[in-house]
């Protein structure tokens, strides 16, 4: 399919049309999805309160203007999803600056209010923005930024400010990336002049940070900054939806394009989807890898649900999905609003719990009795988000699961290992996780799957429009590591150092060195060894994190093995000890040199490779 292209030298029009009426945040969700964000589902991860917040300083006479409360609120705010992406701090409620409008600035009527509202930083807290507090009863006032002791106007509005924000911050993560020098265009004048003749500008204010004075243009699937002040080391910054849009300014600026890594590809990569046929089994089908075996095939046979689940939707809501327990003591039903309806039957008072759960359709759900009597309720929905609830709690914040395809069937059931969870998604991919551990297994059974089922015995059933197939799947070899992922549970993470803080995220991360997928399982590895790698040994967490890698780096059907390999022969490269970590790491990665001897006679040259430098690193000795 091919992708549209968006003309950003249209944008001004755009901009233009919103400002004469256009929703609130309109807009900016538009310019998020046309970037690559994606909403993440689930519910925002920061809140207005978790910025750097003083309680000094607050009229709280002043009200707060609605535009920022409704943007707090919004499932549009990428920010509270993930702050990262801004690298800015937020105040709620807004505090006053202690820095004045002048009288002579221009910006008030006579005698008025000559204090600022800040309601976010610079990440190095070099600049503040706010709104005057004498426009703080307006629904959506201007905001001004602080430039070297004073205000200026950054945007006309706050709701222009943050879709602007957007536009800051978003490109330089979700697209293609050119930035050419001061130097570069100083030598070449008229690389500006190209510039302003190919295309026009966003509409925006320029954009002032740290002394860039930047005014933004745009182009077919492109954006390009021009930062006019000072503290523009980049005096052109391209970013693109595409590389092919990105080559195309540079070319139409002159600007070279052509040198080793000049162009930057984007940071937030979404998983791809499958590209599998309709689903195709047949009695005796197996996995290449002993995982499952088709054991019949007979009629369109779906899960039975009592239907009394239906009924738990009040009119005039539309029901979408319904499911019931092992032992239909739990109903469940989903809508097409995203809500989750919850009756348990054998309460002493059974009553319906209604939550909100999706931003979306519920389009399949599940839900299981767990051995200890917990009960354990799985929904997802047309945008691919799956939600983990344990009703006796609060739903898990953060969504299980997500893929940018509809969720199309979800089972679960007590397995001999434990409670386990089967989803189907619309592009054919199949997960089967073993919810004891997190480990999780991806199978390609191909597109056109309409319910799946999960019984106690280890078997699946997979429903398309023809037929239902039952397949008997193997945990051992389903789940090769879920022994490993248990074991990480017994390391006390939290206490352990990495190069940038706590171990806490460090077996999440062994976990996913186990993915299926090969960009998952590789950009994990570079992520730890950004946190375990050091010629010091300052990281604590490496040596407990040593035979976890090993024992993945055993497995052949691993998707990241140089890389992985790599890094232990890099933790083994200990130059300086520190109280005798450096002892201790290296002593670790010796301990695992004779598991991983077999890999000099590897088939692939670079793991290969890979293990004469483990040799030598381990024949060094460290320096005291």
């Amino acid at each position: 399919m091919t992708r549209e292209i968006i003309d950003y030298g249209q944008f001004a029009d755009r901009l233009r049309a919103w400002q004469q009426g256009g929703r609130r945040w309109e807009l900016l969700d538009a310019v998020q999805r046309e970037w690559g964000y994606e909403d993440p589902g689930g519910e925002p991860g920061h809140s207005r309160w978790g910025g750097e917040n003083r309680t000094d300083g607050i009229d709280w006479t002043l009200p707060v203007p609605g535009a920022l409360t409704e943007w707090w609120d919004s499932p549009v705010n990428s920010f509270a999803f993930n702050p990262r992406l801004y690298w800015v701090h937020t105040q709620w409620p807004p505090r006053i600056s202690e820095l004045e409008v002048p009288v002579d600035s221009g910006l008030l009527e006579p005698g008025g209010d000559r204090r600022v509202c800040v309601f976010m930083s610079e990440y190095h807290y070099s600049h503040e923005w706010g709104y005057l507090a004498a426009e703080a009863e307006l629904p959506d006032p201007r905001v001004v930024v602080s430039i070297r002791g004073e205000w200026v106007v950054q945007s006309r509005s706050l709701s222009e400010f943050l879709l602007q924000l957007a536009f800051e911050r978003l490109p330089a993560r979700y697209g293609w990336t050119l930035r050419v020098r001061r130097t570069a265009v100083d030598a070449d004048p008229e690389i500006v002049r190209r510039l302003t003749d190919a295309y026009r500008d966003l509409g925006l204010l320029p954009w002032q940070e740290m002394g860039t004075d930047a005014l933004s243009y745009g182009a077919p699937d492109a954006v390009i900054r021009h930062g006019r002040g000072p503290g523009a080391d980049f005096a052109i910054v391209i970013n693109a939806r595409t590389r092919d849009a990105l080559v195309a300014v540079a070319e139409t600026l002159g600007v070279d394009w052509s040198g080793d890594k000049a162009i930057t590809p984007p940071s937030e990569v979404p998983e791809p989807l499958e590209d599998l046929g309709p689903v195709s089994l047949a009695e005796g089908d197996a996995d290449a890898r002993g995982r499952w075996t088709v054991l019949s095939r007979g009629p369109v046979a779906p899960p039975s649900v009592p239907g009394a689940a239906a009924a738990l939707v009040p009119a005039p809501g539309e029901l979408r999905a319904v499911a019931a327990d092992q032992d239909a003591t739990t109903l469940v039903a989903g809508d097409a609003d995203g809500c989750v309806h919850v009756l348990e039957t054998d309460d002493e008072s059974p009553e319906t719990i209604t939550l909100t759960l999706h931003r979306a359709p519920v389009t399949a759900l599940t839900c299981v009795k767990r051995a200890g009597g917990g009960r354990l309720v799985l929904s997802g929905d047309e945008n691919g988000v799956i939600r983990y609830w344990s009703t006796r709690r609060k739903p898990l914040r953060a969504p299980f699961a997500r893929r940018r395809t509809p969720v199309r069937a979800l089972a679960a059931a007590q397995l001999a290992t434990g409670p386990a969870l089967a989803a189907a998604w619309a592009d054919g991919l199949v997960r089967v996780w073993d919810l004891a551990s997190d480990a999780v297994a991806t199978l390609r059974l191909g597109t056109g799957i309409t319910f799946l089922g999960l019984d106690a015995d280890a078997t699946l059933r997979v429903t398309d429009a023809d037929g239902t197939s039952v397949l008997r799947l193997d945990p051992a070899r389903l789940w090769p590591h879920r022994d490993l992922q248990l074991r990480l549970d017994d390391v006390d993470w939290g206490s352990l150092w990495t190069a940038r803080g706590p171990g806490r995220m460090i077996p999440e991360l062994i976990g996913k060195v186990a993915s299926d997928d090969k960009k998952t399982a590789m950009d994990t590895v570079h992520d730890l060894y950004r946190l375990l790698v050091s010629k010091e040994a300052s990281s604590t967490a490496a040596v407990p994190a040593i035979p976890f890698l090993v024992e993945l780096m055993t497995d052949p059907d691993n998707k990241s093995r140089s890389t992985l390999l790599l890094l232990i022969a890099d933790l083994a490269d200990v130059r300086q000890a520190r109280g005798g970590r450096g002892d201790a790491q290296l002593a670790a990665v010796r301990e695992a040199l004779p598991t991983l001897r077999y890999l000099h006679d590897d088939p692939e040259s670079s793991i290969r490779w890979a293990a004469n430098e483990l040799e030598q690193n381990c024949a060094a000795s460290p320096v005291a």
